[in-house]
């Protein structure tokens, strides 16, 4: 039986000692992989070291642009200024002169308003005269109708009736006509 576990300890030690190798064997390939990863980090390295000189002498460039904006800028924020308050008082002699045209044209619209009622007063004067001078034709005519009825109606007495009867009917038209006449006059006026 000692031998049997001198064996057993035996195979022991070389399965572990195989396992040592085969554990070395990937170790060794993690290294040389390792190696290889080096190399190229060392160049991803050094183009980032690039990169970053590169970047600082951009920066170095750009700040360099963004004092020269700064100061045009200003400068411009400056003229801008005095434009804006130049505008400002352009703008404040503008509703000055809004304001004073204003009150121009409410002037002028009152003074017309009062011309015009001046004018609506004499027109209504004139209908007024128009309407009485029309209302005394009128009554001259009526008065000459009624005058000339009388006077027909005179000599129908004092002249003798000796009218045939289509004089008469002749008479009588007439005077009909007459009377439409008159009656057409007065409400046509």
């Amino acid at each position: 039986m000692e031998n049997l576990i001198g064996i057993a300890i035996e195979s022991l030690v070389a399965v572990l000692l195989a396992a040592t190798i085969v554990y070395c064997a990937v170790l060794d390939r993690r290294l040389r992989r390792l190696r290889g990863d080096e190399t190229m980090m060392r160049q991803t390295i050094g183009e980032l070291v690039g990169a970053t000189h590169a970047a600082e002498r951009s920066i170095v460039a750009l700040r360099a642009t963004v004092g020269a904006c700064e100061e045009t800028l200003a400068e411009r924020l400056g003229k801008a200024q005095g434009l804006s308050q130049d505008m400002a008082r352009q703008l404040a002699a503008g509703e000055e002169v809004i304001e004073r045209i204003t009150k121009i044209a409410k002037a002028a619209r009152e003074h017309a308003s009062r011309v015009a009622s001046r004018e609506q007063i004499d027109q209504l004067g004139a209908e007024r005269e128009a309407a009485r001078l029309e209302a005394r034709r009128r009554a001259e005519e009526e008065a000459r109708v009624a005058a000339a009825r009388r006077e027909a109606a005179e000599r129908e007495r004092a002249a003798p009736p000796v009218l045939s009867a289509s004089a008469a009917t002749a008479a009588a038209a007439e005077l009909f006509a007459s009377r439409v006449r008159a009656l057409s006059l007065g409400d046509a006026a």
